[in-house]
């Protein structure tokens, strides 16, 4: 898809017209379409009861948007609150024993679900995490040579939250598999930036969330799971959305067939409505566009922070990132207030260092604009790169 095309798909966003917003990492902006959807989700409130054939159907379009985004077969995905809640109620259904009880994590996993996960030891497990290189990446060598026949679980991020290193995650699945172990993927900070396709991926279960890369609402995630892996547990925390027929209201729990098993309660309606544009645009324009389109952004990104001295530390190779460029800044908190002044959106995930996300309908002119400002910022307040 051409530049100029993605100039004229910018007036989707509205927050990009106010903005140089260059978060989506964080929170990505969302499409015109999502407020007449959050329109649409208002008017049902004063429907009462009535609005619950209208909220079935939002419900039922969800499944369908995510498994053909990622390409997973129909009834393969369940909708959670939560990433971290989804695999909570895999983690619950893995029993550990004496000839296999390990889980391999890394220290560039997003906290909640390391907390989760580590939490494991209280049921049995023993927890491996596997520390990133100097360069701030997972070595795929170092969790191959981890795992063997007593390894359970291997749990990773194939996109970090810290620096937006890019796992080679096959290998590892590959590994993982012939050991025996179940290989759980946060994709989080992957979808809808990368291309990803489940069946091809291979990895057993496949998470993800709306409110990022997919620009969508806040409260809304998934898990694709395996139809094999599914089968095979039992849900330890069941609701009524994960009954065969919840509206049947049946005395005793009947698993639904698939991953919808390993739901719980009702969902919130709200983020599936304000969901759903970001996915329709994902779709409509394509992941593997969207990326493109990322890298041409993020590269040259990289080139305006090289030629003014400005550290980077995200992988330099497009194959081995993800959507964020990670820069090097002494005081990154004080640096991001000061570029918000400005009208230029970033983060940062600790005192020297900057997150910055280019949406596909940002330009070359804005990343080029931050680094100026960062530039200007510390050399003008005596903020040292």
């Amino acid at each position: 898809m051409p530049v100029s095309d993605f100039t004229t798909l910018r007036k989707k966003f509205p927050l990009l017209e106010q903005r140089n917003y260059l978060a989506t990492h964080t929170l990505g902006p969302l499409p015109q379409e999502a407020f007449l959807d959050i329109e649409a989700y208002i008017q049902s409130l004063y429907l009462g009861k009535r609005a619950f054939a209208l909220l079935q159907e939002r419900y039922e379009e969800m499944f369908h948007l995510i498994e053909t985004l990622i390409n997973a077969p129909t009834g393969s995905v369940a909708i959670t609150a939560s990433t971290t809640a989804a695999q909570a109620a895999i983690a619950a259904a893995i029993q550990p024993n004496a000839k296999r009880n390990r889980i391999i994590i890394t220290d560039l996993d997003f906290p909640s679900g390391r907390y989760l996960w580590k939490s494991q030891v209280q049921r049995g497990f023993e927890i491996i995490e596997i520390k990133a290189s100097e360069r701030m990446q997972i070595e795929t060598s170092d969790v191959m040579d981890r795992i063997d026949d007593r390894v359970a679980v291997v749990a990773l991020s194939l996109v970090s939250y810290i620096n937006s290193a890019c796992l080679d995650i096959k290998p590892i699945i590959e590994a993982a598999h012939a050991a025996g172990a179940i290989v759980i993927l946060d994709a989080y900070q992957a979808v809808g930036v990368l291309p990803i396709d489940v069946i091809s991926l291979g990895a057993d279960v496949v998470l993800g969330g709306m409110n990022k890369w997919l620009c969508g609402g806040i409260g809304l995630a998934f898990a694709y799971i395996n139809s094999s892996l599914s089968e095979q547990l039992d849900p330890v925390y069941p609701g009524w959305f994960s009954h065969l027929q919840p509206t049947a209201f049946a005395a005793t729990f009947v698993p639904a067939v698939g991953a919808r098993r390993f739901q719980q309660g009702t969902p919130s309606f709200e983020p599936i409505y304000t969901s759903r544009a970001g996915l329709l645009f994902a779709i409509e324009v394509g992941v593997k566009q969207i990326h493109q389109r990322n890298i041409e952004l993020t590269t040259y990104l990289m080139e305006c922070a090289d030629a003014n001295g400005i550290t980077i530390n995200t992988p330099r190779s497009a194959h081995h990132r993800g959507g964020t460029v990670c820069l090097e800044v002494n005081r990154a908190e004080i640096v991001v207030q000061k570029l918000a002044a400005l009208g230029i959106d970033v983060d940062s995930r600790s005192s020297q260092r900057i997150r910055v996300s280019p949406h596909c309908c940002n330009t070359e002119q804005e990343c080029q604009q931050l680094i100026e400002s960062v530039v200007e910022l510390t050399q003008r307040d005596k903020i040292l790169l």
